[in-house]
């Protein structure tokens, strides 16, 4: 069975296409905030869908200058605009990104860049030791490790956007003119497999923008979004849903951490975001526990009664109903996607009937991930919905329950080497 779809969206043939077209779309509209902070002075930096592409463009410049074309670039870190801009500027110069978990031990993130056979490893300061203690073993084949900020003994983002903005001003368009090829690895990421060691998957554009293409054909999110980015981005789903935010013209914010989680959400006024079902649980527990310290349990149970049989008529209340218990969220939140395991149903049903749209998704990182998700529309508390519009799915081998193995085709579908 194929998924409705109810939403328009431009199906682009790779992620350049899709860069170029927010670019052109979006414009000076925000596409990042940047928390500085420096003692206990805080300033924002809003990096507009403009000036993303033309720093894209500045820092690939300089990669081609180094000679990294072709080259394959290992990505250590947090979730940051550095790592987003190094990622972008990988897949539109056509070069192998290549998303490595942060908080790999030494000897497996050394062999998992061994495997990728990494060229270029580009890292957050803040794993500078791994960083020293790989150039100390000399296993492996990188030629260069890049910081995302200014470090001493290291190049750096900010140093090799300032001289590929001179290259571009020069006229070097090499980087600019690169032609992608949509059916070529472009990705490689590792996968927790059965064994001990991970498994390496790869990943096209068209895997990508395909995936890219069908969420916004039934997810309600919306240009004027402000979208938290809580998923690590060395997963596909975090780094796709990265992606698909910036399709949506959407702004997205960085977390200071779990423990400020609240205090984010307040900040930055955030109205959407993607988890795993441990994130959106957890937020879950924090309401259910700050009703109950104030007494109030069962007047919101009452409430919710009152507000569900009402939603029976159209009769929609929950925003003004539990308004004080939305602003402990910011006071904005509306629409959350979770994804990675199953999520509680009483939680999605939680946050539902505090008027909190909450959709429920399976895919795997050989899908590039999604393979099916609720939307807005068709909702079943623990469904993970309907195939996305250009998969299919096949359950083989059922048994007398209706149990068997999922096969899945579709664009989205990771490359198999010949």
């Amino acid at each position: 069975m194929k998924r409705e779809k109810y939403l328009e969206a431009i199906e682009y043939e790779n992620i350049k296409e899709l860069m170029y077209g927010c670019a052109e779309k979006y414009k000076d509209k925000t596409a990042f905030i940047i928390k500085h902070k420096q003692n206990e002075n805080i300033s924002y930096e809003e990096i507009s869908y403009q000036k993303l592409l033309e720093e894209v463009n500045c820092l690939g410049s300089k990669f081609y200058d180094l000679g990294y074309q072709g080259k394959r670039v290992a990505i250590l870190g947090r979730n940051c605009y550095e790592w987003v801009l190094t990622h972008i500027t990988n897949l539109l110069g056509g070069m192998v990104s290549i998303p490595l978990d942060k908080e790999l031990q030494i000897d497996e993130l050394e062999s998992c860049i061994i495997r990728s056979k990494a060229n270029v490893v580009v890292f957050d300061e803040k794993y500078i030791e791994n960083i020293e203690e790989l150039k100390r073993r000399e296993n492996t084949q990188v030629e260069n490790y890049i910081c995302m900020t200014r470090k001493d003994g290291f190049l750096s983002i900010p140093e090799l956007k300032e001289k590929g903005k001179q290259l571009l001003e020069q006229g070097k368009k090499e980087y600019l003119e690169t032609k992608i090829d949509k059916n070529k690895m472009n990705i490689l990421l590792f996968t927790s497999g059965t064994t001990s060691k991970s498994k390496a998957v790869m990943l096209s554009q068209k895997n990508i923008a395909s995936n890219i293409y069908s969420m916004q054909l039934v997810e309600d999110i919306r240009q004027e979004d402000v979208n938290i980015a809580f998923l690590p981005f060395h997963h596909v789903f975090g780094s796709t849903c990265m992606l698909v935010m910036l399709a949506y013209g959407v702004t997205t914010v960085f977390p200071d951490g779990l423990r400020y989680i609240a205090q984010n959400l307040k900040e930055y006024k955030v109205s959407v975001f993607v988890g795993v079902p441990l994130l959106v649980e957890t937020i879950y527990k924090r309401i259910e526990q700050g009703v109950a310290k104030q007494g109030k349990t069962k007047i919101v149970g009452i409430a919710k009664k009152i507000s569900n049989f009402l939603l029976k008529f159209h009769i929609d209340i929950r925003k003004k109903l539990f308004k004080e218990i939305l602003n402990q969220l910011g006071g904005n939140l509306r629409f959350v996607i979770s994804g990675g395991a199953p999520l509680d149903k009483k939680v999605a049903k939680g946050f539902h009937e505090l008027g909190i749209k909450v959709v429920q998704g399976y895919g795997l990182t050989e899908t590039a991930p999604v393979i099916a998700a609720e939307n807005c529309r068709k909702v079943k508390f623990g469904s993970i919905g309907f195939p996305m519009e250009n998969v299919e799915i096949k359950l083989d081998n059922q048994d007398e329950q209706g149990i068997g193995e999922i096969i899945v085709k579709g664009p989205n579908v990771m490359l198999r080497l010949l």
